[in-house]
Protein backbone atom coordinates (compact mmCIF):
# COMPACT_ATOMS: atom_id res chain seq x y z
CA UNK A 1 0.00 0.00 0.00
CA UNK A 2 1.26 3.23 -1.26
CA UNK A 3 1.16 6.12 1.80
CA UNK A 4 -0.47 9.23 0.58
CA UNK A 5 1.24 12.05 -0.13
CA UNK A 6 2.16 14.51 2.92
CA UNK A 7 0.68 17.61 1.08
CA UNK A 8 -2.38 16.00 -0.04
CA UNK A 9 -3.23 15.20 3.56
CA UNK A 10 -2.48 18.51 4.79
CA UNK A 11 -4.19 20.00 2.30
CA UNK A 12 -7.68 17.90 2.54
CA UNK A 13 -7.55 17.86 6.61
CA UNK A 14 -9.81 20.02 8.68
CA UNK A 15 -8.27 22.53 11.58
CA UNK A 16 -9.62 21.57 14.88
CA UNK A 17 -7.29 23.56 17.07
CA UNK A 18 -5.39 26.86 16.21
CA UNK A 19 -1.70 27.55 17.36
CA UNK A 20 -3.59 30.23 19.80
CA UNK A 21 -5.67 27.55 21.16
CA UNK A 22 -2.91 24.88 21.63
CA UNK A 23 -0.59 27.98 23.33
CA UNK A 24 -3.42 28.27 25.86
CA UNK A 25 -3.92 24.48 26.61
CA UNK A 26 0.14 23.92 27.15
CA UNK A 27 -0.30 27.78 29.38
CA UNK A 28 -3.00 25.73 31.37
CA UNK A 29 -1.46 22.47 31.89
CA UNK A 30 2.02 24.69 33.27
CA UNK A 31 -0.14 26.75 35.40
CA UNK A 32 -1.55 23.76 37.08
CA UNK A 33 1.66 21.69 37.26
CA UNK A 34 3.22 24.75 38.77
CA UNK A 35 0.66 25.14 41.07
CA UNK A 36 0.51 21.19 41.94
CA UNK A 37 4.43 20.72 42.46
CA UNK A 38 5.01 24.31 43.45
CA UNK A 39 9.27 24.47 43.74
CA UNK A 40 9.49 20.35 44.28
CA UNK A 41 11.86 19.00 42.16
CA UNK A 42 10.24 16.45 39.15
CA UNK A 43 11.54 14.41 36.27
CA UNK A 44 9.70 15.33 33.47
CA UNK A 45 9.79 12.19 31.57
CA UNK A 46 8.87 12.07 27.58
CA UNK A 47 6.73 9.60 25.64
CA UNK A 48 8.47 9.59 22.32
CA UNK A 49 7.87 10.50 19.79
CA UNK A 50 4.60 11.91 19.79
CA UNK A 51 4.88 14.24 23.24
CA UNK A 52 8.73 15.82 21.62
CA UNK A 53 6.34 18.95 20.74
CA UNK A 54 3.75 19.41 23.71
CA UNK A 55 6.92 18.43 26.52
CA UNK A 56 9.33 21.39 24.80
CA UNK A 57 6.35 23.46 24.87
CA UNK A 58 5.73 22.69 28.65
CA UNK A 59 8.96 22.42 30.22
CA UNK A 60 10.02 26.14 28.40
CA UNK A 61 6.51 27.55 31.10
CA UNK A 62 7.85 25.13 34.36
CA UNK A 63 9.44 27.25 37.04
CA UNK A 64 10.36 24.29 39.33
CA UNK A 65 13.36 22.62 39.13
CA UNK A 66 12.97 19.90 36.55
CA UNK A 67 15.40 17.28 35.47
CA UNK A 68 14.21 15.49 31.66
CA UNK A 69 14.12 11.97 30.72
CA UNK A 70 12.52 9.73 27.63
CA UNK A 71 11.13 6.81 26.84
CA UNK A 72 10.01 4.81 23.73
CA UNK A 73 7.88 2.45 24.83
CA UNK A 74 5.47 0.03 22.45
CA UNK A 75 2.45 -2.50 23.42
CA UNK A 76 1.84 -3.57 19.89
CA UNK A 77 5.54 -5.15 18.51
CA UNK A 78 4.37 -5.29 14.77
CA UNK A 79 0.68 -7.09 15.79
CA UNK A 80 -2.26 -5.36 15.50
CA UNK A 81 -3.16 -5.65 19.27
CA UNK A 82 -1.60 -4.33 21.84
CA UNK A 83 0.23 -6.48 24.96
CA UNK A 84 2.42 -6.01 27.74
CA UNK A 85 4.62 -2.93 27.18
CA UNK A 86 7.78 -3.32 25.22
CA UNK A 87 10.62 -0.49 26.12
CA UNK A 88 12.83 -0.51 22.41
CA UNK A 89 14.51 3.21 25.19
CA UNK A 90 13.56 2.85 28.58
CA UNK A 91 13.89 5.83 30.97
CA UNK A 92 17.61 6.45 31.88
CA UNK A 93 16.71 8.25 35.63
CA UNK A 94 16.64 6.71 38.64
CA UNK A 95 13.76 7.20 39.71
CA UNK A 96 13.89 5.80 43.61
CA UNK A 97 11.85 8.45 45.63
CA UNK A 98 11.27 11.35 42.55
CA UNK A 99 8.24 12.86 41.25
CA UNK A 100 7.78 11.80 37.87
CA UNK A 101 5.54 13.71 35.41
CA UNK A 102 4.87 11.66 32.65
CA UNK A 103 4.02 13.76 29.30
CA UNK A 104 2.24 12.04 26.22
CA UNK A 105 0.46 13.91 23.42
CA UNK A 106 -2.67 12.18 23.32
CA UNK A 107 -4.77 10.19 25.51
CA UNK A 108 -7.16 7.69 24.26
CA UNK A 109 -7.77 4.68 26.17
CA UNK A 110 -5.03 5.58 28.44
CA UNK A 111 -3.51 1.57 28.65
CA UNK A 112 0.44 2.17 27.51
CA UNK A 113 0.30 5.27 29.69
CA UNK A 114 -1.37 3.16 32.46
CA UNK A 115 1.62 0.80 32.42
CA UNK A 116 4.07 3.52 31.59
CA UNK A 117 2.66 4.93 35.19
CA UNK A 118 3.37 1.23 37.32
CA UNK A 119 6.71 1.24 35.84
CA UNK A 120 7.90 4.48 37.12
CA UNK A 121 6.06 3.23 40.53
CA UNK A 122 7.88 -0.25 40.26
CA UNK A 123 11.18 1.47 39.80
CA UNK A 124 10.47 2.99 43.48
CA UNK A 125 8.87 6.99 41.93
CA UNK A 126 7.39 8.51 44.96
CA UNK A 127 4.66 10.09 43.16
CA UNK A 128 3.73 9.30 39.09
CA UNK A 129 1.34 12.19 37.64
CA UNK A 130 0.58 12.48 33.43
CA UNK A 131 0.32 15.71 31.58
CA UNK A 132 -1.70 14.72 28.20
CA UNK A 133 -2.03 18.01 25.28
CA UNK A 134 -5.51 15.80 24.26
CA UNK A 135 -7.71 13.90 24.67
CA UNK A 136 -9.87 12.46 23.04
CA UNK A 137 -13.81 12.31 23.22
CA UNK A 138 -15.57 8.59 22.40
CA UNK A 139 -17.46 5.79 23.61
CA UNK A 140 -15.37 3.35 24.09
CA UNK A 141 -13.71 1.81 27.01
CA UNK A 142 -10.63 3.74 29.06
CA UNK A 143 -8.43 2.52 31.85
CA UNK A 144 -10.62 5.24 33.81
CA UNK A 145 -7.08 6.88 35.13
CA UNK A 146 -7.50 10.14 33.53
CA UNK A 147 -3.99 12.11 33.25
CA UNK A 148 -3.99 14.67 36.11
CA UNK A 149 -2.94 17.57 34.03
CA UNK A 150 -5.40 17.74 30.22
CA UNK A 151 -4.94 20.55 27.67
CA UNK A 152 -7.75 20.53 25.61
CA UNK A 153 -10.36 17.75 24.65
CA UNK A 154 -11.40 17.06 20.73
CA UNK A 155 -13.40 14.78 19.56
CA UNK A 156 -12.90 11.22 18.78
CA UNK A 157 -10.64 11.66 15.25
CA UNK A 158 -7.62 10.70 13.58
CA UNK A 159 -5.48 13.64 14.79
CA UNK A 160 -2.16 14.84 13.72
CA UNK A 161 -0.19 18.06 14.72
CA UNK A 162 1.36 19.02 17.46
CA UNK A 163 3.32 15.47 17.91
CA UNK A 164 0.62 13.43 16.72
CA UNK A 165 1.58 12.09 12.88
CA UNK A 166 -0.66 11.39 9.95
CA UNK A 167 1.83 8.51 8.24
CA UNK A 168 4.70 9.93 10.21
CA UNK A 169 3.92 13.52 8.52
CA UNK A 170 2.92 16.78 10.41
CA UNK A 171 4.14 15.93 13.92
CA UNK A 172 6.42 19.35 14.21
CA UNK A 173 2.82 21.53 13.26
CA UNK A 174 1.92 23.99 16.00
CA UNK A 175 -1.90 23.19 15.45
CA UNK A 176 -4.04 20.10 15.60
CA UNK A 177 -5.70 19.11 12.30
CA UNK A 178 -7.93 16.21 11.55
CA UNK A 179 -7.52 13.62 8.94
CA UNK A 180 -10.43 13.08 5.90
CA UNK A 181 -10.76 10.02 5.23
CA UNK A 182 -10.65 10.34 1.40
CA UNK A 183 -7.01 11.80 2.01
Amino acid sequence: MTEPDPRHILSKSTLLASREQVDEAIAAIAEAVNAHYEDQEIILLIVMTGAVMPAAWLASRLRMPVRMDFLHATRYSGQTEGGDIEFRVPPRLNMEGQDVLIVDDIYDIGLTLQMIEKYCLSRGARSVNSAVLVRKIHDRETTGNLPAFIGMEIEDRYLFGCGMDAYEHWRHLDEIRALEVDA
